[in-house]
């Protein structure tokens, strides 16, 4: 029997839009990318604007914080750098990541006689920009790349008051040791002496191109400078390059036509660990932002070890999951009472959820014999909790009845116009933390607790299945959950984690249905639901994915997950990167939240890897959220040493459409056999299959109307050949 799918007529705005990657709905800039080695504390902001690149940074960590408190270091430092040609200004100037996808900026100045270009890496002992400038014109030019101290209002270049030392150069004077190098050049023609500037400049004979590097050290004082300069910085710069490429070169390899797309990909899992660093007490942990939110966050943090342990990235995601699984009270308390995260419920949900997902991707048993007692004791800690709201009111159940108390809702959410309240999207995750607990002792043979955490998920779960019910919101024939119960306040964040991850309502539930068409009624021009989080009119594009995109692929609808990906992808910058919260329109100057945010690009790695490989329970999809434009003709669509609930999968789709025929090389998984293994062929115009073969040989376990083919359960490679 076929695994049920739901498919519903409703239409959005966008939904069908072209399946091109052009950042036309781009925020206005500045657009942020921040510069660092993989983990480090050590990070460069870099702000984008036409003309201009300021580079941001600050001395100080998160080493000296408590753990988990939003108490992010304050950006001390900011130099902007001005390109010029002859003394004015470029009237051209554009921006992309370096090598495609890498955490490194690629800034290009241009006009018709000449450019400069500035790529912008995180070294090992600094943040390094190699200057190339060229003169493309018949005649000479000057060109210089003006550096000027925008914060610290003494910081100079030491020329400027001892003539002749040091003109390349500019040091704190004060906010910092004095003598402290915020920042220098070399390979420059000449330095003009001005106060608090460095101007690296070149007077450049026709057709000739010159290199030179401006460097911000991580710690360098004026003496050092002498030593500074003879570094070899062509040598340091193709080392942090390297070290970049090398990292993201261990991921799941993805094969898209779409280059763009595959570029998201990488480039999301270079920000997770750009948006990672050490902690107190020697952990690791994720930031969800570069600097308002530079704090650790376990929503984030949490969300960000599975798509690293999806990538293939296993050690890593541990480490990153450890703070937050030890951050627990004595008493069971999972939810961060000491930390930026107290009083959200769901904290809970998100870590087990996690922390499962490690488990599921590496059967490492002795992790998950570790992380049992913190489930255990969260189940315990929350039903005492529930406890307090199972009071009849004049006889009868209230919707609160057997919800988390009171608590923090955050991303939007109110009751009323108050942020703490009884929220629905904490406690679905809540009662999903119990879910796992049982799960966990099931797989682990605690026998002893099953009957125990069984009779609390199972309360927990009739409780708020009972308050769903009583709570939500009618309108217009149909019904939706609101954030908190019969409130129509707040945003429209979480309410699908019934569905996905919780699973407590199956994917055709009517409330589920009803939500998403409650989200898809406030559709923006560019393809984004409106609400979704603080801003009422504007949009958090993360939550497209991350709530909406990855429900519809729970349920079947890839044509309207895949028409969410590009809108989510066109709403961020030519960088890859993502503000938190933005306005509707394309070069809205509405933002919230951090410039430079974790949440979108983690959402974007999980959502891609999702729709090339995802688990169902014991099933396992392959190719469930392809977009029809990857299999037109003489494309391919794979992915190899993909970690899934089952093993390392790989796969390889090759489309012939000219001659009516898909031909897809499948390698089973080898840890753990799934139930069932399904492959979707998504042919671009929606033709149906007409006949499969299967290794050579006619296969009739394949459904036309939902393009899907239904394996063997594998134990060598098939060779799978659909005709249409």
């Amino acid at each position: 029997m076929m695994p049920r799918f739901i498919w519903i007529t409703l239409l959005c705005a966008g939904c069908f839009a072209a399946e091109k990657v052009d950042f036309s709905y781009a925020f206005a800039p500045p657009h942020r990318i921040a510069v660092a080695r993989p983990s480090a504390s050590e990070k460069t902001l870099l702000d984008l604007e036409p003309g201009t690149l300021t580079a941001g940074w600050t001395y100080d960590d998160l080493r000296r914080l408590p753990l988990g408190i939003l108490k992010p270091p304050r950006t001390e430092w900011r130099i902007r750098l001005r390109p010029l040609l002859d003394g004015q200004p470029f009237k051209s100037s554009k921006w992309t990541r370096g090598e495609r996808f890498l955490p490194m900026l690629d800034n290009l100045y241009e006009q018709q006689a000449a450019s400069v270009r500035l790529e912008v890496i995180g070294g090992a002992k600094a943040a390094i920009i190699r200057v190339t400038v060229r003169n493309a014109d018949a005649r000479p030019h000057k060109v210089a790349v003006e550096g000027e101290v925008r914060s610290g209002w003494v910081a100079h270049n030491p020329s400027w008051i001892e003539a002749g030392r040091d003109p390349d150069a500019l040091l704190a004077c004060q906010g910092d040791r004095a003598d402290r190098v915020l920042m220098f050049s070399v390979g420059a023609g000449s330095y003009p002496t001005e106060r608090m500037k460095i101007t690296p400049t070149w007077t450049l004979a026709p057709g000739e191109t010159r290199t030179g590097w401006i460097v911000r050290p991580y710690e360098a004082y004026q003496e050092d400078l002498a030593a500074w300069r003879q570094r070899s910085w062509p040598g340091e710069f193709a080392a942090a390059v390297k070290e970049w490429g090398d990292l993201l070169g261990r991921a799941a390899r993805i094969d898209l036509p779409d280059e763009c797309v595959r570029d998201a990909y990488y480039a999301g899992l270079g920000d997770l660990f750009i948006m990672r660093e050490p902690q107190a007490g020697g952990y690791m942990g994720g930031i969800p932002g570069t600097e308002g939110y530079r704090s650790l966050g376990a929503f984030e943090g949490a969300l960000a070890a599975t798509a690293l342990d999806q990538a293939g990235f296993h050690t890593e995601a541990a480490g990153g999951l450890r703070v937050h699984i030890d951050m627990q009270e004595p008493d069971g308390n999972w939810a961060d009472p000491r930390a930026w995260g107290h009083h959200m419920w769901g904290l809970s949900g998100m870590k087990a959820w996690t922390a499962m997902e490690h488990y599921r991707l590496t059967g490492d048993r002795a992790y998950l014999e570790a992380l049992y007692p913190h489930m255990r004791a969260s189940s315990r800690w929350q039903e005492l909790q529930r406890r307090k709201t199972r009071v009849l009111v004049n006889g009868a159940r209230t919707p609160e009845y057997g919800l988390m108390p009171r608590g923090m809702g955050d991303g939007g959410l109110m009751h009323g116009d108050d942020y703490f309240g009884v929220f629905y999207p904490h406690n679905n995750l809540a009662v999903f933390a119990d879910k796992l607990s049982l799960e966990a002792a099931t797989i682990l043979g605690r026998n002893e607790d099953v009957a125990e955490l069984r009779r609390i998920y199972e309360t927990g779960l009739a409780d708020l299945r009972a308050s769903l019910d009583a709570g939500a919101i009618e309108e217009n024939g149909f019904r939706w959950i609101p954030g908190s119960p019969r409130d129509t306040a707040g945003s429209r964040w979480g309410g699908l984690y019934a569905l996905f991850p919780a699973g407590l309502l199956p994917p055709d539930h009517p409330l589920i249905t009803g939500t998403i068409r409650k989200l898809e009624q406030s559709i923006s021009a560019g393809g984004q639901p409106i609400n979704t989080g603080w801003m009422r009119d504007g949009a958090w594009v993360a939550i497209t994915l991350d709530n909406l995109a990855e429900a519809l692929l729970l349920r079947g609808e890839a044509d309207r997950a895949a028409a969410y990906l590009y809108s989510t992808l066109n709403h961020g910058t030519p960088l890859y990167s993502w503000c938190e919260e933005r306005g509707q329109e394309a070069g809205t100057k509405k933002t919230s939240g951090d410039r430079q945010h974790l949440w979108t690009p983690l959402a974007v790695a999980r959502y891609i890897r999702d729709a090339l490989v995802f688990e169902q329970g014991g099933t396992l999809h392959l190719a469930a959220g392809t977009a029809r434009s990857w299999l037109e003709q003489g494309k391919t669509v794979g992915i190899a040493g993909a970690p899934t609930h089952f093993g390392d999968v790989t796969y390889r789709i090759t489309s012939d459409i000219q001659k009516g025929v898909v031909r897809a090389e499948v390698t089973p998984s080898t840890r753990k056999v799934p139930k069932a293994v399904i492959l979707h062929l998504r042919h671009p115009d929606r033709a149906a299959l007409k006949s499969v073969k299967l290794n050579g040989k006619p296969w009739m376990d394949f459904d036309p109307k939902l393009e899907v083919v239904r394996l063997p359960i594998l134990s060598s490679t098939l060779i799978v050949e659909g005709s249409y």
